[in-house]
């Protein structure tokens, strides 16, 4: 893993002495999934190779799941606790993700054109940025923003704010591209919670058709 990224292990060593009762188990991978992303791309950028087929197909489909998982935050989520928290240091809590999300998605649009133009210079300066200051703000919203939605919300606040996510994504088109992304490189325990959670059509749509098209897609390993 990149040194500017953390390990799924180091991520869930951190997480298991996090507070509260509600399951975040969905957050905690997609939030995996965009570090073995960004990890893939500066190997390539390390190796020469950043604009691959494979690198720049994994970039696109980043960027595209990192729009909407913002996204959604910003229109779903944060609102939700802003109308439910009662207290100063809390409302600024809020503001610091916004703020947060505010500086790393200029980012993205800057490594698009980067790619665009194969400028590797833009490109390997941008991602690294970008690379430090995700994993920064997720271990920001793990450790303070996720707990503070327990206390606010609850499992109740959270599987409403799941449902409103998984809607934006597109349904089962979406799921068709989003879970087998979501769960590249996830460890058996963890995938079978995840496809527990869909319908049976579902489970078996992604065994059958959705994970073996990926597997066969281009894409960095």
């Amino acid at each position: 893993m990149s040194s500017f990224t953390e390990s799924r292990s180091e991520a869930w060593n951190r997480r298991a002495s996090l507070p509260g009762s509600v399951d975040f188990t969905m957050m905690y991978i997609a939030h995996d999934a965009f570090n073995r992303d960004l990890a893939r791309l500066i190997v390539a950028v390390e190796a020469g190779t950043p604009f691959t087929p494979d690198a720049v197909a994994t970039w696109k489909s980043f960027a595209k799941q990192l729009h909407i998982h913002h996204t959604a935050e910003d229109a779903a989520l944060w609102p939700r606790l802003h109308a439910a928290v009662d207290d100063a240091s809390e409302a600024q809590l809020l503001k610091e993700m916004e703020a947060e999300h505010a500086s790393l998605d200029p980012r993205v649009d800057q490594i698009d054109a980067a790619v665009d133009a194969r400028n590797t210079t833009v490109f390997t300066s941008e991602l690294t940025t970008l690379a430090k200051g995700l994993a920064a703000h997720m271990i920001h919203e793990e450790g303070e923003a996720l707990p503070l939605l327990d206390r606010r919300l609850g499992q109740a606040g959270w599987d409403a704010f799941a449902k409103e996510i998984r809607e934006q994504q597109g349904g089962i088109k979406g799921g068709a591209e989003y879970l087998p992304w979501v769960l590249d490189g996830v460890d058996k325990e963890r995938t079978s919670k995840v496809l527990r959670m869909l319908p049976a059509p579902a489970r078996m749509l992604y065994r059958t058709i959705w994970e073996p098209k990926y597997r066969r897609s281009e894409r960095l390993h």
